[in-house]
């Protein structure tokens, strides 16, 4: 999400879309996007869950949807009202086509689910990325 962030704000000319023949929906890759308030709200879950008792798990967390770069360019252009130039790029190497959570355990064992959906992940990173159009910065001068 981030290089659509920045083809967005005009930080990038346009992005390159590395495949579109995978097995997907629309033949590009699928990926799981979580926005970091589910995954900040995820990590309070498994806190609550550790006080319960000494033990040990592991969970993974997602929305266990995956999201194909097609479909998060056009949430991304929805989210910011632009257009996202983009060019269909050669595969890379080691790429799979879809790669998302198994979440059934954080809902199982941490009462978790991901709440918030695509379009809302896509507005909260188009309002960051438009007041901050460098990004973070430059984090050696601080």
């Amino acid at each position: 999400m981030p290089f659509v962030a920045q083809v967005a704000v005009g930080r990038r000319a346009s992005l390159a879309i590395f495949g579109d023949d995978y097995n997907t929906r629309d033949g590009t890759g699928e990926r799981d996007y979580i926005h970091v308030v589910d995954l900040a709200n995820a990590h309070l879950a498994a806190l609550d869950y550790s006080e319960k008792g000494p033990c040990c798990e592991v969970v993974n967390v997602g929305t266990g949807r995956g999201i194909t770069v097609k479909e998060l360019v056009a949430a991304y252009e929805r989210a910011c009202g632009r257009n996202i130039p983009a060019q269909i790029a050669p595969r890379r190497p080691g790429d799979v086509a879809s790669s998302y959570a198994a979440t059934a355990k954080a809902e199982r064992l941490l009462g978790w689910r991901a709440a918030l959906d695509i379009d809302a992940m896509c507005t909260s990173s188009w309002r960051w990325q438009s007041n901050n159009i460098e990004g973070y910065g430059d984090a050696s001068a601080g």
